[in-house]
């Protein structure tokens, strides 16, 4: 008996061997088999992922982009705005310096004609017409403005009022065809009459000089002082070309005003003389 229990203890030893061997090899065999079904699984996601993960970054880079188009854009306003604002400021210093050089050019007329008690005068409006030539002016009878008195602008004579309200005043331009002005040359003292021109551009004539006239181009032109409303020998313009008159009966010339008429911004006023 104690043999026999020997052997079946030996017996029942064998046979967990031989079970747990089994076990382990079925486990083993699972886990090739698992193994196998997920690496099918993952084979046919792999796509699908890659898709996914793709879509996903391209979103992403989209959103990125938006973003950035969207602070472009900002940027972009932002330099506009300051671009705008360096126009307005350098547009401003501009008008600045020309009305600087505009009056540093009227600074010097008081000097030449110190006989004159002058009115400076800003122009607030122009005929639009071609035919007519008359500017205003923002001095009136209450600044002491008179009808007739002769307006300078820088280069010299540019007009004379002809009409005047309690602020403003309306100014003739002696390139206005119904201007005229009594003027002789500066150096041969030849007299005639400075008329307005027909409309065209801002020249003026010299009529009414005699055969015997000796006043060439390039020669300047002053009031002569006939007529009573000019003062003489204020500087009008400069001759550009002399012509004999039909049948020999007289000469006339082309004068070029001194003043930029057609530009004109600032002027002064003879209001009366210095004692």
């Amino acid at each position: 008996m104690p043999e026999l229990a020997k052997n079946r203890k030996y017996v029942l030893l064998a046979l967990a061997t031989v079970l747990l061997t089994v076990l382990m090899s079925l486990a083993a065999q699972q886990d090739v088999q698992v193994r196998l079904v997920e690496g099918v699984f993952r084979d046919a996601l792999a796509p699908v992922q890659r898709v996914i993960i793709t879509g996903s970054e391209k979103i992403t880079q989209a959103i990125s982009f938006v973003s950035e188009v969207r602070s472009l854009g900002a940027e972009n306003a932002r330099l506009r705005r300051e671009l705008e604002e360096l126009k307005d400021r350098e547009n401003v210093t501009r008008e600045i310096w020309n009305e600087n050089v505009r009056l540093r050019q009227l600074v010097g007329l008081p000097s030449a004609y110190p006989e004159y008690e002058l009115m400076g005068a800003r122009v607030v409006a122009r005929d639009p017409g071609n035919w007519y030539k008359t500017i205003v002016i923002d001095r009136g009878s209450q600044s002491g403005v008179q009808e007739n008195a002769v307006v300078l602008a820088a280069g010299g004579v540019a007009g004379r009022v002809v009409q005047v309200s309690a602020h403003t005043a309306e100014v003739l331009l002696i390139s206005d065809q119904r201007s005229a002005v009594g003027a002789m040359g500066q150096l041969s003292r030849d007299v005639g009459v400075l008329q307005g021109g027909d409309g065209g551009g801002g020249q003026a004539r010299l009529v009414y000089l005699p055969r015997t006239a000796t006043i060439r181009p390039g020669e300047a032109v002053v009031t002569s002082g006939m007529g009573g409303v000019f003062p003489k020998g204020l500087l009008l313009g400069r001759v550009t070309e002399v012509t004999d008159e039909d049948y020999g009966l007289g000469k006339h010339a082309i004068v070029e005003p001194l003043v930029d008429l057609d530009h004109v911004e600032e002027v002064l006023v003879i209001v009366g003389t210095k004692n």
